[in-house]
């Protein structure tokens, strides 16, 4: 899986203006049965570059379907994602097959550019839903409870350690809570042992990393009508001991340090712990070598364990003229085949819990945290309008963290600036 950026929306908002008639007839027969019928057909996928890796083992992956199948595959590799994309949905040129992020799954479907895939999973033997982890496959059903996409392989946050930087303050990867009550003194303890510049933990100010701590309570940062929810009492009560800790100097943000990412910050030693997801494992190995680290789950939230999930799906197009090939695809590369080549190659979490099992991942003891968050973790997902609240949220709990606003203040104005334009975008 590619690290993990947000998607605007600004795409599901206007891609499907012109779709009506630009797609071609969608009479052909689905048949799941009889896959010999689909020798010879060919079919497009679209997918984003993606590392060295990824690059390497999508083309074994679509090596060994078509020889396996029969059906042929066209490549079309987006980078710009989410302007390409955009163009071929509205111009009707689209791939057949097709990554949708289920941050952007919700608009998608709403908008009918992608296929239900309910009936295909129905009368396909042996697919075991089941055994996909429930989060990642959940995160593409649409509102009206159909299925939309089957997850290739997920991401979650897991807390990443510096074993010198602990050994040095006379501490070890044992002395970390396993809670977030208890967080913060052990960080005042780590501060005070610390060599000068380096800092105890690194944040992020952004909700695609906080989101879950401000749902831990049951409270979801969207209504049913898509508005923000973002200032209750216990949405507050869980976020603010982040925001107590970045005064107290015991967090800072990678900006505050002079760099973009957490990942860069903590590999170049100027944080001793970090909450980031598995994607910086192969960056720190790649790019900081020498720095020896390792990882652990999330500390609970009031008992409760909690993380962030971003995962991504193959999905179709809703006006393919070779739906029942492009299920022959999907079947494939979600299965417990095609996915464990995709895992073991791209180097990612496969979203069956069959194939983490087959590939050992649970006894890699840096992947392992990040696979066991794969049962709990909140998807990168609320609805259509996330997007909206998620900048306003970004714009200001810095304010906050600054102590330029209270957070009570600054989530109240995240929330009232998010519902004027939300209003505007349903009364559209």
């Amino acid at each position: 899986m590619k690290l993990w950026k947000p998607v605007v929306s600004a795409l599901a908002s206007i891609m499907v203006l012109g779709l009506t008639g630009c797609g071609s007839d969608n009479s052909e027969k689905v048949s799941n049965s009889d896959s010999s019928s689909l020798k010879g057909k060919t079919i497009t996928v679209g997918s984003w570059k993606g590392t060295e890796a990824e690059v390497t083992t999508w083309d074994k992956l679509l090596n060994d379907f078509e020889k396996t199948s029969g059906i042929h595959v066209k490549k079309k590799i987006y980078n710009d994602y989410e302007t390409q994309l955009q163009t071929d949905l509205v111009g009707g040129t689209a791939p057949d097959v097709f990554y949708v992020d289920a941050f952007l799954s919700p608009s998608l479907s709403e908008k009918g550019v992608l296929e239900p895939l309910d009936k295909y999973i129905s009368g396909t033997k042996d697919f075991e839903k089941n055994d996909f982890f429930s989060p990642a496959f959940n995160a593409f059903k649409g509102s009206d409870n159909k299925q939309y996409g089957i997850p290739k392989d997920y991401s979650t946050l897991g807390l990443y350690y510096n074993e010198k930087l602990l050994k040095d303050a006379g501490l070890s990867s044992e002395n970390i809570p396993a809670t977030s009550e208890e967080l913060p003194a052990f960080l005042q303890q780590l501060k005070d042992k610390l060599p000068k510049g380096v800092v105890p933990a690194l944040t992020t100010s952004e909700l695609a990393r906080h989101m879950f701590l401000l749902q831990t309570e049951g409270t979801k940062i969207t209504d049913s009508k898509g508005y923000a929810v973002l200032s209750k009492d216990d949405q507050l009560k869980n976020l603010q001991p982040l925001v107590d800790a970045y005064k107290n100097g015991l967090v800072k943000r990678a900006a505050d340090l002079g760099q973009g990412w957490s990942g860069d910050s903590f590999g170049a030693g100027k944080a001793a712990i970090m909450i980031e997801g598995n994607w910086a494992i192969a960056h720190l190995k790649q790019n900081f070598p020498g720095v020896k680290f390792g990882t652990k789950e999330v500390p609970t939230i009031g008992g409760k364990k909690g993380s962030m999930m971003f995962t991504v799906s193959y999905a179709m197009n809703s006006q393919s003229q070779q739906k029942a090939a492009s299920w022959e695809f999907i079947k494939y590369v979600t299965g417990k085949t095609g996915m464990k080549t995709w895992a073991e190659g791209a180097g990612v979490l496969p979203s069956r819990q069959s194939v983490a099992d087959a590939i050992n991942i649970k006894n890699d003891t840096l992947k392992a945290p990040f696979l066991a968050a794969g049962s709990y973790a909140t998807p990168w997902q609320q609805g259509d309008t996330l997007s909206i609240v998620a900048r306003e949220y970004n714009n200001l709990l810095p304010a906050a963290l600054k102590g330029d606003l209270t957070l009570k203040e600054a989530m109240k104005k995240a929330e009232d600036a998010a519902n004027k334009d939300i209003k505007t975008q349903l009364n559209k």
